[in-house]
């Protein structure tokens, strides 16, 4: 039975994240967005806005972390908001990205999606050069290659390079000459809560450039569809299904990640 339910959950492992990288070069920048398939259709302003009581607790005691993020990767005068405001940008993320399209719509997905996470994350782990996403903040090895990189991809195929540093990490990609080896290492560190938010942090730090680059409004939807596309501007949201989907999915959680700080600021997000 159990082998059965392994099975199970790799075919709907390949199924979903099929576009998963196996073995493309290192550098292929075009290849390594955070490229996500188009959830159904659905109707209505927002979602139930469910969180597993384990994550809940892992949020609680996260918040110092997403505190302390916030303050370094955030820039009030380019992003146009308080560092508990952007505080409030990762937590809401955090829960969108623990709370799937196909979980809202098939809810016994809900048991066995700790196990999807795991396999994905494991697959990465045995050095194959998988470049599945991983949890908690859904971060591809790719992407995050390209955050300690300092890269930001840019609409019309150049890449802006800022400094860029994340707390916590031990990896530099130009000392790994085989990208599995690579691929392994970085998803050690995006599986790890700690580092995860870090990461989170510095690829919203990396949105805010693009947004600024591009000359776009800079608001917690902005950086919601650049984490889940790697897209800011508005009008390419709106005309993306996916990114669409994803920032009507992530307004259910704002009054969460809200809460999650009030007890030491009432600001709240900003409307925009």
């Amino acid at each position: 039975m159990r082998r059965l339910l392994v099975i199970v959950v790799l075919l709907c492992l390949i199924g979903v994240d099929h576009a998963a990288l196996w073995f493309s070069p290192v550098h292929a920048h075009s290849a390594w967005r955070q490229v996500r398939a188009a959830p159904p259709t659905r109707p209505g302003p927002t979602i139930e806005a469910f969180v597993r009581p384990e994550f809940a607790a892992r949020m609680r005691r996260l918040r110092s972390t997403i505190l302390d993020a916030a303050a370094r990767h955030n820039h009030p005068h380019l992003s146009g908001m308080s560092d508990r405001e952007f505080a409030v940008v990762i937590a809401t993320i955090l829960y969108n990205e623990n709370f799937g399209w196909a979980e809202e719509l098939v809810p016994p997905l809900r048991m066995v999606t700790p196990l999807y996470q795991g396999a994905q994350q494991q697959l990465n782990l045995h050095g194959w050069g998988a470049n599945f996403s991983v949890w908690p903040a859904n971060l591809r090895p790719s992407v995050a290659a390209e955050i300690l990189s300092g890269e930001v991809p840019l609409a019309d195929g150049r890449v802006l390079r800022i400094p860029l540093q994340v707390t916590g990490s031990q990896i530099d990609p130009t000392t790994f000459s085989d990208q599995r080896a690579l691929f392994a290492a970085l998803t050690a560190e995006i599986s790890n809560d700690e580092l995860a938010v870090h990461y989170l942090a510095a690829n919203l730090e990396r949105g805010v450039w693009r947004a600024v680059m591009e000359g776009q409004p800079v608001s917690w939807r902005t950086l919601a569809a650049w984490h889940n596309q790697g897209i800011v501007d508005p009008v390419a949201i709106r005309n993306n299904p996916t990114a669409r989907d994803y920032v009507r999915r992530a307004a259910a959680y704002v009054p969460l990640a809200k809460a999650l700080f009030a007890s030491s600021d009432q600001t709240g997000l900003r409307a925009v």
